[in-house]
């Protein structure tokens, strides 16, 4: 590994010299206050020392130097080096031990600490600033602007529409590294769980229309959501509309009893009861309910509506119950998407649909990167 010291101002004056010597894909360290100069003592400034560090490119071995016997002891005795977390920052990775793991979440403290408002760019203030409107995490937020820091330095004749497409590109990025796949399965029942008001009926109606409509599928609908009447004529007026079937549930063995009434469905959308996710006995319910996972797949259905906090704490509380996707729901009704760019960094659990409307089947989207940082930045006119 690398290491460089900066005597500097600030942060900012630091980086194109760290871009520069180290390359951008070096991160800051350590930082500390430091008096400089003066005279015996007297009228000393005070600076800001920036260390900065880069792994080391490994020399090449030349193997003809050695040998048979020796190069394949060498090779036998060699122990593989996990990677240094300048060069694998994700903490995901399965290679990082504890240690490393623990030095990754201080540097990443650090870099949320240093990209205060006062220490960016005149050019990313505005960033930052629609960044934390959207109610992106901090620990997200410093890890785009650092990575922007570097690469455009102290460039003052940067544009608004140049920064725009390079945060794009970023977030885009950061999705690819963190967005988990779908599982790859095929499943008998979709079902959708989540908490009361959360748009499952019409969500199940869009993608119930779609696979009819698009896709030539035999479709069938399951509810057992009898806690509420109007959920389940809400659904019933859906598959008239459709003219496909459906059955309404309460118990496990009916489940059973109206998957052999839909065995000539391709697939079955399958509508749970939406209620307080705080009560344990709801969650209770749905275990006994979904007895046989390996043949359902469950898909969590949130509203973005929500505050991330209490989103955190829905997905916490649904862990008994093994979810294999998000869908997220009524983006149009809020002025905040972060929260779907904190779900995919935060959660592996893929994020698959966004609902951004009441019209069925049009008003839901693929959660492809490009959809999502265009939701969060916004569109850019000269895109």
């Amino acid at each position: 590994m690398r290491l460089k010291t900066y005597i500097v101002q600030n942060v900012s004056e630091a980086l194109p010299m760290i871009k520069r010597d180290l390359g951008a894909d070096a991160l800051i360290l350590n930082t500390k206050k430091v008096k400089t100069g003066g005279f015996i003592g007297f009228f000393q400034k005070e600076r800001l020392e920036v260390t900065a560090a880069v792994e080391a490119q490994p020399k090449k071995k030349k193997a003809a130097s050695k040998a048979p016997e020796e190069a394949a002891a060498v090779q036998k005795a060699s122990v593989p080096v996990p990677p240094s977390p300048i060069a694998a920052p994700e903490d995901s990775n399965p290679h990082l031990t504890g240690d490393l793991i623990n030095e990754l979440k201080g540097i990443k403290q650090f870099m949320m600490q240093s990209m205060q408002e006062d220490h960016l760019p005149a050019s990313l203030k505005p960033l930052n600033q629609r960044l934390s409107s959207q109610e992106v995490t901090k620990e997200i937020q410093s890890e785009i602007l650092a990575k922007m820091m570097l690469t455009i330095g102290q460039q003052p004749d940067i544009s608004a529409a140049q920064i725009h497409r390079m945060a794009k590109t970023e977030i885009v990025r950061l999705i690819g590294l963190h967005q988990q796949k779908p599982v790859l399965k095929d499943p008998e029942i979709i079902c959708f769980i989540g908490p009361t008001g959360v748009g499952k009926t019409t969500t199940i109606a869009k993608i119930a229309a779609d696979l009819l409509l698009r896709e030539g599928k035999k479709v069938g609908l399951i509810t057992s959501d009898t806690y509420r009447i109007a959920a389940v004529e809400q659904l019933k007026t859906y598959a008239g509309i459709l003219n496909i079937p459906i059955q309404v549930v309460d118990s496990a063995e009916d489940l059973n009893r109206a998957m052999a009434e839909l065995a000539a469905c391709d697939i079955i959308l399958m509508d749970t009861a939406g209620r307080n996710y705080q009560q344990k006995q709801y969650i209770d319910d749905l275990e006994a309910l979904l007895a046989d996972k390996n043949k359902i797949q469950i898909n969590l259905v949130l509203s973005l509506t929500a505050k991330y906090e209490d989103m955190k704490k829905i997905i916490d509380n649904f862990q008994t119950i093994r979810m294999d996707q998000l869908l997220l729901t009524k983006q149009d009704e809020t002025s905040s998407s972060g929260a779907i760019l904190n779900l995919i960094y935060h959660y592996s659990i893929p994020v698959t649909y966004i609902a951004n409307g009441q019209n069925v089947p049009d008003d839901i989207l693929t959660a492809t990167p490009e959809l999502i940082a265009n939701f969060v930045l916004g569109e850019d006119d000269n895109d």
